[in-house]
């Protein structure tokens, strides 16, 4: 079998598909005189005629007819392939449905976190106030705070928030907050009610705090922007505040901290744990989540 390069074999193509010289060059983007001498290297090397020239083009030959059958469809299957290999494979994608505040102060900072364990994976991430319907909606896994009380979902605990009081530096530039009956003469600032500082201040053991005033927030997202906006003293989870305290946008004001009271857990359906993503991406939540409930502890 004959050795023959690539170059002549695709300039011989190119020609038999378009029967004329000066067409498969512009095609090839080369000159007509490169092409005529890649066909003629080609004719030697075979020892065939495979065009008659003709004053307006060419013609194959039946030799030429019957190699441009199979030239055609090698150069075809070869930019299949190339195709093929160059098109990156469909991707697969996991949706977790969480809360905003957590979705942006927890789930967000560990994006990179996750695409370094499944590099492969594209991560989506969805916010609701509302329970996830797994029947009825596209959704993989849910990460909850609640009572960890979910029927017919397999339930994984996560971490138990602890409430902490924080707030920016220049909130204490001209007042001290030494003690918590200080917080009386300070704005405080909730999330959707009062109840994180009643539960905070009753652990405390302190009277005479009206936390009835302030500013509501409607969710700990907000409640952390105005805290970094200096408008106040916040309550929040230790975990929510995790990167604002390790860059000194907040400061904890106490060591005092109560468990919140629920607690934050990943959820799925039972049948989904065989898949290897769905266990996998459940096993880094727990991982994530045992790393971030120690941060920002009191020393003992």
């Amino acid at each position: 079998m004959k050795k023959i390069p690539v170059g002549p074999l695709r300039a011989f193509d190119v020609a038999a598909r378009t029967l004329n010289l000066s067409a498969a060059a512009e095609e090839m983007s080369v000159t007509h005189a490169a092409v005529s001498r890649q066909v003629k290297q080609l004719e030697q090397r075979l020892g065939v005629q495979l065009f008659e020239r003709l004053p307006r083009g060419l013609k194959l030959t039946a030799h030429g007819a019957l190699l441009a059958e199979g030239t055609r469809q090698a150069f075809d299957r070869l930019a299949s392939a190339i195709e093929d290999v160059s098109t990156p494979a469909v991707r697969r994608k996991l949706t977790i449905s969480t809360f905003a505040s957590l979705s942006a102060r927890w789930l967000m900072p560990r994006v990179q976190s996750f695409a370094e364990r499944f590099p492969d994976i594209d991560l989506q991430v969805v916010t609701s106030t509302r329970l996830v319907d797994f029947s009825r909606e596209d959704v993989d896994i849910a990460i909850r705070f609640g009572s960890g009380n979910y029927p017919g979902l397999h339930v994984v605990p996560l971490f138990q928030p602890r409430e902490i009081i924080v707030c920016a530096p220049s909130v204490l530039k001209n007042r001290k907050l030494e003690t918590p009956a200080d917080l009386k003469h300070f704005p405080l600032l909730h999330d959707d009610s009062y109840q994180g500082w009643e539960r905070w201040l009753t652990a405390a053991g302190i009277k005479g705090v009206n936390v009835r005033r302030g500013v509501i927030c409607g969710d700990r997202n907000s409640m952390l922007q105005a805290a970094l906006a200096g408008q106040g003293v916040a309550i929040t989870s230790a975990v929510f505040a995790a990167d604002e305290l390790d860059a000194g946008r907040l400061v904890r004001v106490f060591t005092n901290e109560v468990s919140a009271e629920f607690a934050i857990y990943a959820v799925c359906l039972p049948r989904r744990l065989d898949d290897e993503l769905i266990a996998g991406t459940i096993a880094w939540l727990q991982c994530e989540a045992t790393d971030s409930a120690d941060a920002h502890r009191p020393a003992p």
